[in-house]
């Protein structure tokens, strides 16, 4: 069971910030980048959800953002699922965007198959950085859900790693075909990752050398009741603070959930 730290309200419809899609730690302590799926925007948290600023993306971009990820040099990158894109975004003033589309990476014919039968709604969902190395994680749903390992430099797919039931992504609450993939996050201290599911409410910890899973329910105990974590679609982790944060989709009633850092 998670133990829980605190649980703070983020949805902000004024603001593009009321369907949450994905949330990163910002290189700046005490701040956390998240997109929404509603508005073309990067938003800047404190830890304690308020929204601090948002950062107006070029409409082109369209608003479909599903993952975000924060890196050393203060870059952020997002995913853009309609178009199956990695976005660099540069939060400056004036603030540089550059877009690279997956299907352009070189590798991307060894899992070019893979993917060719997903519709535009199983695409994309997380993206993540080992902030040591510079590589790049994305996870997509779909059959079959799929890892990708990426390049530092956003040009070539390393590797590709299927999600399958057999390697223990499971849930009681979907079946193999429903089960989804919708955020991921990096850890330092464990060389894993933290990949979460909406529909399975879980997050699946995932051993990147050893491709062997253990797996998290999304429960706490507040007030003495068992409570669910309901459509979560964003985590984070601060090892350096021992947090583990999740972000949820539930309309007006969008929150952000932080917990006490599991240790295995």
């Amino acid at each position: 069971m998670l133990e829980l730290i605190g649980s703070y309200k983020v949805a902000d419809k004024s603001e593009g910030f009321a369907e949450p899609s994905g949330l990163s730690l910002s290189s700046v302590d005490g701040f956390l980048w998240a997109v929404s799926d509603e508005a073309s925007k990067l938003h800047l948290l404190g830890k304690d959800g308020r929204l601090k600023s948002s950062f107006k993306l070029p409409e082109q971009m369209g608003t479909d953002l599903e993952g975000v990820a924060g890196r050393k040099d203060g870059s952020v990158l997002l995913l853009q699922e309609t178009d199956r894109s990695i976005v660099t975004v540069h939060p400056t003033d004036p603030i540089t965007v550059s877009a690279t589309s997956i299907s352009s990476l070189k590798g991307y014919e060894t899992v070019a198959a893979m993917l060719a039968q997903n519709p535009l709604n199983k695409g994309p969902e997380g993206i993540t950085v080992d902030q040591d190395t510079g590589q790049v994680f994305v996870v997509i749903e779909g059959q079959p859900r799929l890892l990708l390992a990426i390049s530092p430099e956003i040009d070539e797919i390393v590797d590709a790693v299927p999600l399958t039931a057999k390697d223990g992504f499971v849930s009681p609450r979907a079946t193999d075909d429903e089960l989804d993939v919708s955020g991921i996050a990096w850890s330092g201290a464990t060389e894993s990752l933290w990949i979460l599911s909406d529909k399975g409410r879980r997050i699946f910890v995932f051993d990147y050398k050893s491709k062997t899973t253990r797996i998290l329910d999304l429960i706490y105990s507040k007030k003495g009741d068992l409570r669910e974590v309901k459509n979560p679609e964003g985590i984070a982790l601060d090892e350096t603070n021992g947090v583990l944060y999740v972000l949820t989709d539930n309309g007006k009633k969008s929150r952000l959930f932080a917990f006490s850092m599991p240790q295995f």
